[in-house]
């Protein structure tokens, strides 16, 4: 009996039934709309959606019907050479529906960080601990609700393909499709935030070929002089003199001026590094912030302390704030320093301290050390670690950890049991996506702008906030209210009045603001501005600095205050000393998820993309004046050549022989201070 063309097999080697062909049909058509939608949430809750909308969708468009056309001729092609249709739809489907998650999964990513993320920051997604603790009920509901989505497709590509009487697929025409699609995707144009709307599969393609973090930091040899145009980097004024080729940071400091504040003769005061998580000076009152009563006790140290106004984070990730404010260093592109390669040869802070008298050294995380790997960093450099495996299992939780309330008590109490003098870093963790405030909370804070809420943004709805910036300004009051905490319970201590805190934060966000125009310029600045409060009320009086200024200087700050004027280490200067800076100094940042680097001057904001290693360059170079355009919405780099190619030989020296030093082991000193491990 004669087969029809709609059954189940297909009539041997060569021939596909009508019914697959409709079913792929069917699929395609269904994958490329639920794609189309992915990409039109993705661009509505972006804090930085594409300029070139049109052609940011079109470009996503075509990787898909490249993807899956390609994907469909496969199928058909395998059903020729004599496979089951059953099989080879079932294979098509399963490929569809990972490619719809892939997508999905990496337009939260996006819309998370503001950027395409790298394959680095990838890696550290996928890790379960990072998607355990980044787990909330908004994220299981998208993706139970895009779970239906798929289902409904599914289902409606089957019932077409059990009735249908004509299908356009062929091997030979989605192939001619597919191909057709990729070369239009794969033109030269240019189109911003590019990048976020290409299709999973292309971004897999991408992601693997990517150089692996850390290939273009190694390479100095055992001995000989690394490249002397890294002192460019070097902000202190005087100028400082530079005793070794072989180590070409290290650095004699110019004496300070009779100006700069000092401590009684001997004294060796603890140093108490307090760094919050993601918290920006966009919402500290101190700084501006614009929310009543949201920072009350921040707000406090920088009345009480010296608060510096334009601070930066030298990086992105929790490592590379601490790298700065121990070893005063900027962060390596591409490499995550203290997690890649912990037993990299530093001198610095720790070294230095211990060398001239301090006894002992705390680390405290209310999360995971293991995360970034700071136990492998830290402990061989005479560091106690504790983190949240040593809380007690009663005190309150998050998605990321214990509270910060539960971390104000148990820093307290272990610092309680340091030999004096000492040195300490505390990191809280509640301020950190999902946003969670925890249940120990004392206080909460009203917001009045709404959140938004919902699948897509609506037309008539454009005033609602960032799906993730109401969650967020709740727990940064929530960790101010710990900071309280810790601040309250350590002034009834001994050791208080003779501790010189540094409070501060590891980095910022990429997350809307509350009100305010958000450009691509004001986006980095939110990446990377934090506070930066010098609080000794006991042995330095209040005031302010202006900036710029790194986190990398903090460590000259503390020595220059502790009188320790020896040789150092690392890229920083005294903020203290009036003359320790030079007045003319560009403090550089890296953003690993938008691969962009950035330099603030006192006058510009310099913003470039690094072009590739063959071609060399940069790319996306914009620069800005702060002063008369906050937001950046004028580029200033036709009018100002001279200063935009001071600040490019800055960054070229920055990404190009900076990391080798740091990663050779040449960003110390030439020879360890006596005492040091």
């Amino acid at each position: 009996m004669a087969q029809s063309p709609t059954e189940e097999q297909s009539s041997g080697a060569g021939a596909v039934s009508l019914r697959t062909r409709a079913f792929v049909d069917a699929l395609a058509l269904g994958l490329i709309v639920v794609g189309l939608a992915l990409r039109v949430r993705l661009h509505a809750g972006s804090p930085l959606p594409s300029e070139d909308a049109v052609s940011w969708f079109l470009l996503g468009a075509a990787e898909d019907v490249a993807v899956v056309g390609l994907a469909g001729a496969a199928a058909l092609l395998l059903c020729r050479a004599g496979a089951s249709e059953r099989a080879a739809r079932a294979l098509l489907g399963l490929f569809g529906g990972i490619l719809v998650v892939l997508l999905a999964a990496w337009g939260e990513a996006v819309m998370y960080f503001g950027h395409a993320p790298r394959s680095q920051d990838l890696r550290v997604a996928s890790r379960g601990s990072f998607a355990l603790y980044s787990l909330d009920a908004a994220l299981g509901f998208r993706f139970a609700l895009l779970a239906v989505l798929l289902v409904a497709v599914f289902r409606a590509a089957f019932r077409w393909s059990r009735r249908a009487r004509v299908a356009w697929s062929t091997p030979a025409r989605l192939g001619l499709a597919g191909a057709a699609a990729a070369a239009l995707a794969a033109l030269p144009l240019t189109i911003h935030q590019r990048e976020s709307a290409r299709n999973a599969a292309a971004v897999a393609v991408a992601l693997v070929r990517e150089e692996s973090p850390g290939g273009a930091s190694r390479g100095v040899p055992a001995s000989g002089a690394p490249d002397a145009r890294v002192r460019v980097l070097v902000r202190a004024a005087g100028p400082p003199s530079f005793p070794s080729a072989e180590f070409p940071l290290a650095q004699v400091p110019a004496p300070r001026s009779d100006a700069a504040p000092t401590l009684p003769a001997g004294m060796r005061p603890n140093i108490v590094f307090i760094v919050m998580e993601g918290l920006r000076a966009e919402e500290v009152g101190a700084y501006g912030g614009t929310i009543p009563d949201l920072t009350p006790n921040l707000d406090r140290l920088a009345r009480e302390g010296v608060r510096i106004d334009r601070a930066y984070s030298p990086g992105t990730h929790t490592p590379e704030g601490e790298l700065a404010l121990w070893y005063g260093l900027l962060a390596l592109p591409e490499e995550l320093l203290l997690r890649d390669a912990p037993d990299t040869a530093l001198t610095g802070l720790p070294e230095i301290l211990r060398a001239a008298g301090w006894r002992s050294f705390l680390w405290i995380h209310d999360s995971d050390q293991t995360f970034f790997g700071e136990d492998r960093f830290f402990l061989p450099r005479g560091f106690r670690t504790i983190d949240g495996r040593d809380f007690d299992p009663r005190d309150t939780r998050t998605s990321w950890g214990y509270s910060d309330r539960a971390l104000a008590r148990r820093a307290v109490d272990a610092i309680d049991r340091l030999e004096r003098p000492f040195g300490a870093m505390v990191l809280t963790i509640s301020n950190h996506h999902p946003f969670q405030v925890p249940a120990d909370a004392q206080s909460t804070i009203a917001i009045e702008q709404p959140e938004e809420r919902g699948f897509l943004r609506l037309p008539g709805l454009a005033g609602l906030v960032g799906r993730h910036t109401v969650p967020m300004l709740r727990t940064v009051h929530y960790t101010d209210e710990a900071i309280g905490d810790f601040f309250e319970r350590a002034r009834a201590r001994p050791w208080f009045a003779g501790t010189i805190f540094v409070v501060t934060s590891d980095h910022g966000l990429p997350i809307a603001p509350l009100t305010g125009e958000l450009t691509a310029h004001r986006l980095e600045e939110l990446r990377h501005r934090v506070p930066l409060i010098f609080y000794a009320p006991s042995l330095l009086a209040a005031g302010q600095r202006a900036g710029p200024a790194s986190l990398v200087d903090a460590m000259p700050t503390l020595l220059g205050l502790l009188g320790l004027q020896g040789p150092r280490p690392g890229v920083g200067c005294d903020l203290l000393d009036p003359s320790g800076c030079d007045p003319s100094r560009a403090v550089v940042m890296w953003n690993d998820e938008a691969r962009m680097v950035s330099l603030a001057s006192d006058r510009f904001v310099y913003h470039a993309v690094p072009g590739d290693r063959a071609g060399g360059g940069s790319r996306d170079e914009r620069l800005f004046e702060p002063r008369n355009d906050p937001r950046g919405t004028r580029d200033v780099s036709a009018s100002e050549g001279a200063s935009l190619a001071a600040l490019r030989e800055v960054a070229s020296v920055y990404l190009d022989r900076y990391p080798a030093v740091v990663a050779g082991g040449r960003s110390g000193l030439p020879s360890p201070p006596p005492g040091s491990p």
